[in-house]
């Protein structure tokens, strides 16, 4: 019986996974990537980056396929959201009466797990760290970050405050909620700044004046989405719900000073490194990763508003645009560049949905 597993074991659960094994807890890794499952099993796995370089040796890790014991405990899920129905229907017969599925994912997965393996048997989390997979059994620590855990209707279980001490153990602080909920709104809110900086190939897009009044405009508009669901979004360190309602220009100034402070933690320590420092292969955002360097489908069309927006009778054509540009650029019929800001921002004025 295995008590803690991680599935998909990449930039977020893989990290996760490795700083729990560090610490000696008995983790099973489970990818669909037999190569990275066979370098795990029979090198370990390896990480460089925020923290420096780190190893752990040979550990027990699966394809789902080669599952025969019960999952009885704490199943830490962190592959992409467009993943997830088919990773957890690949493990769901795997999972004990005991087990829960926890979603350490960016995007609104819950209800997904919650309609194969049961709501009391699905907790919500949110990792707000940074990494990426370079290679099997090789992983990159981006930048540092909270992560969020709690039972979805809010109690303070045994099983939450075990995944809490779980996801706190190595570098990343974790804090248990009594509204995960909330919190997971407020990241898929928090992405609309986020996907636009997809549409660009370089780093530290989000520096840009131009990126920021189109990022902050994209935000606005989702959060009427939250608005209309009753949902009050969390504040944090580096995100204020307040700053997105300006009136005035001064306001926007305010807002944009509060990017350029975002950079500096998602971005500073990777731009200008110094002579002999670790030079990071993963220098922007996780759609963009997926897009230039792994080659694949981001999952931006899961991280907005734009998937729950309709169910609140909320138009969000702003943030629905962005997303439809870059699912354009990943089928090959439109090309990274600023152009795509300047676009959306030309659309943005013209629904009047500009920064003043």
């Amino acid at each position: 019986m295995s008590k803690i597993a991680i599935v998909g074991c990449g930039a977020i659960g893989g990290l996760a996974g490795f700083y729990m094994a560090q610490a000696g807890e008995p983790v099973l890794f489970i990818d669909q990537n037999a190569e990275h499952v066979r370098a795990i099993r029979e090198r370990g796995i390896s990480v460089n980056g925020y923290y420096g370089p780190m190893a752990i040796g040979p550990q027990r890790a699966l394809t789902p396929r080669e599952i025969e014991e019960p999952l009885d405990g704490l199943i830490f899920l962190a592959c992409k959201s467009q993943a997830t129905a088919d990773a957890v229907r690949g493990i769901a017969r795997h999972v004990a009466p005991t087990g829960c599925v926890v979603s350490l994912q960016n995007g609104m997965n819950e209800d997904v797990i919650a309609g194969i393996v049961g709501r009391e048997r699905t907790m919500g989390a949110l990792p707000d760290y940074g990494g990426a997979y370079l290679d099997p059994g090789v992983l990159e620590a981006v930048h540092a970050g909270v992560v969020y855990v709690g039972e979805l209707d809010g109690r303070l279980t045994p099983r939450a405050r075990e995944a809490a001490r779980l996801l706190g153990i190595g570098k990343n602080r974790c804090e248990l909620l009594t509204d995960v909920v909330g919190r997971v709104w407020t990241k898929q809110v928090y992405n609309s700044q986020i996907v636009v900086t997809a549409m660009i190939d370089s780093a530290a897009v989000l520096a840009d004046k131009g990126v920021q009044r189109l990022a902050g405009a994209n935000v606005r508009e989702a959060m009427r989405v939250s608005d209309a669901a009753g949902v009050k979004l969390h504040a944090d360190e580096w995100f204020d719900p307040a700053l997105y309602h300006p009136e005035t220009p001064a306001d926007t100034a305010k807002l944009l000073a509060s990017y350029d402070r975002l950079v500096q933690h998602l971005s500073g320590h990777k731009l200008a490194p110094k002579p002999g420092e670790y030079q990071y292969v993963k220098k922007a955002s996780g759609i963009h990763w997926d897009i230039v360097y792994r080659k694949r489908k981001s999952e931006a069309a899961y991280l907005t508003v734009v998937l729950v927006a309709d169910r609140y009778g909320v138009k969000v054509p702003l943030n629905r645009r962005v997303v439809e540009m870059i699912g354009e650029i990943e089928d090959g019929r439109r090309q990274l560049g600023y152009h795509n800001i300047e676009e959306a921002n030309a659309y943005a004025r013209e629904l009047g949905a500009a920064l003043p």
